[in-house]
């Protein structure tokens, strides 16, 4: 375990001990199978566990364009789906949610 410092826009930053126990990043580029559908932008995504037991989910909105800054969010969460609320339904946080081992399907009686 490590100490993080993940910056918030609007917010407080977060600082914490703990894991990070998956990513996913879209990709910029074109030709990429994970680009991110806006050329010169892409999102990266990173789900952290802290020592004492909670999520950290942060996700940060790059952009190569000049005069655009990068955006950051992130949230503790206490459960998966809090997680799940966060990080939404796209592809690339069913990747990430793959690569932590969480399911995030909606149950269905």
């Amino acid at each position: 375990m490590e100490k993080h410092v993940i910056t918030r826009d609007g917010a407080r930053d977060l600082v914490f001990t703990g894991e990070l126990i998956a990513s996913a990043s879209s990709s910029p580029e074109t030709a990429r199978s994970d680009y991110s559908g806006s050329t010169g932008r892409w999102t990266e995504l990173r789900l952290f566990k802290t020592q004492a037991g909670k999520f950290v989910a942060a996700s940060v909105g790059r952009t190569q364009w000049q005069g655009e800054h990068d955006r950051h969010s992130a949230a503790v969460c206490d459960t998966t789906e809090a997680v799940c609320e966060f990080f939404g339904s796209s592809w690339l946080a069913k990747e990430l949610y793959a690569e932590a081992e969480i399911d995030c399907a909606e149950a269905v009686d």
